[in-house]
Formats: C-alpha cells, sequence, structure tokens
C-alpha cells in the first residue's frame, strides 16, 4: 500500500527541487555501530546475527517517513512498510539476491529469513522483486571492517531505493563488538538528518537487545 506525497505541503519541497535535477544527487554515509548486546543475544536465543541486524535496520528504517518516500513514474509515492532485498553468498563464490519480507518481530524474521536464503540459493537470480519500489536494497561484505563505500551504478538520479551495507564484525579492543554500516541515499528524497536518525534509532534498537535479555532472565 501506498499513497501519493503532496508536494506542496511537504516541508522537503525546496530541497527536493534544488537536487532533482543533480547527476550525482547521491550521498553515503559510513559509520560503526556498536552490536555488542544484540551479538550476546543472538547468541543465546540462537539466531543469526546477519538476520537480526537486518531485521532491526528495517525496523529503524520504517519508522522514518522519508525511508519510506519512492519516486515512481516522476511521482513521489509513500509506502506504509518496506521490506528488503540482500545479496547472498552461493556455494560456488559467486553471488546472488534474496528477497526478506519484514514481520513483526525479530524471531519471526529469523525463521522466515532462513528459509528465503534456502529459496533463493536454489534460484541463484538476481531478477528479485525488480519491479517493486518498496525495498532497500542491502549488501553483506562479511570480509572487511571498512571505513567507506561506493556503489556501482548506472547513474541514474531517479534511483530512490536506499542501498544499505553491513561490513566484517570485529573487537574494538574495549570489549565491543563493532559493526561497520554504509547507507546511501538520494537527497532528493532524504537528508543527512535523516540517514543520522536512522543510525541513532538503530544503535537503540541494537542496545534494547540487552534489556530483552534481562527482562527474560527474571
Amino acid at each position: 500500500m501506498h499513497k501519493e506525497v503532496d508536494i506542496e505541503s511537504w516541508p522537503r519541497r525546496a530541497t527536493y527541487e534544488f537536487f532533482k535535477d543533480y547527476e550525482d544527487p547521491f550521498f553515503n554515509f559510513t559509520a560503526n555501530v556498536d552490536a555488542t548486546a544484540a551479538y550476546a543475544f543472538c547468541k543465546r536465543e540462537g539466531l543469526s546475527l546477519s538476520l537480526t541486524a537486518l531485521y532491526y535496520t528495517l525496523v529503524a528504517a520504517n519508522g522514518i517517513r522519508e525511508f519510506r518516500i519512492r519516486q515512481v513514474d516522476g511521482r513521489l509515492v509513500e509506502f506504509e512498510r518496506i521490506h528488503a532485498t540482500q545479496t547472498i553468498l552461493n556455494d560456488d563464490d559467486t553471488y546472488s539476491f534474496s528477497y526478506f519480507e519484514m514481520k513483526d518481530d525479530v524471531v519471526e524474521f529469523n525463521r522466515s529469513g532462513r528459509l528465503a536464503v534456502e529459496k533463493y540459493k536454489a534460484l541463484h537470480t538476481y531478477d528479485v522483486e525488480a519491479d517493486r519500489y518498496d525495498l532497500i536494497y542491502y549488501s553483506v561484505i562479511p570480509w572487511v571492517s571498512f571505513t567507506s563505500f561506493k556503489h556501482a551504478s548506472r547513474l541514474d538520479r531517479g534511483q530512490t531505493i536506499p542501498r544499505i551495507v553491513f561490513g566484517k564484525l570485529f573487537d574494538d579492543g574495549h570489549n565491543r563488538k563493532m559493526m561497520p554500516l554504509s547507507v546511501e541515499a538520494n537527497h532528493m528524497i532524504m537528508d543527512g538528518f535523516h540517514v543520522g536518525k536512522f543510525f541513532n534509532d538503530y544503535q537503540k534498537l541494537l542496545d534494547s537487545t540487552a534489556s530483552q535479555q534481562a527482562n527474560e532472565a527474571i
């Protein structure tokens, strides 16, 4: 489900108009997030850290309007809920894509996510929900704790689906598990404020898994 954005009343109208004719309107943030609590939570509950990390980014993104706005056939539309496609590594060291439908809780997302990986590994395809806009495009680079990231691109300035990349988990020397996270967005649709809010909200969600563990232990 989606509705058209009333550009005339949109507070970002002037910013949208400013950036819509840029040849390269894309910007990228890369920062480390603290996955210590989430790592312990996944170990305790037998969950996949990769799927859990993906789930909470979707929770954070769905909570920010601009992460749900897309340009479709020259119009701006706002989706009620967004989902994910993500790269998966195949047994022959090539990669393909998998679709992950958003769920209402992390355990159900883990369950359906594991099934999705099995399904799309068998399909071995790039053509995954290619005609949909209610997505975020994800990649995983589990071999490198990167400090910056650049995507391959057709330089289509009308492409408004955000791209998020997870990097390799690493120990920071202070008993914390850190993870690089890259977010690329189109400046027509959102600003640094919105990406910054996404990072802050995502960190709070990761930290909240410590509270879940404490509550369950009582």
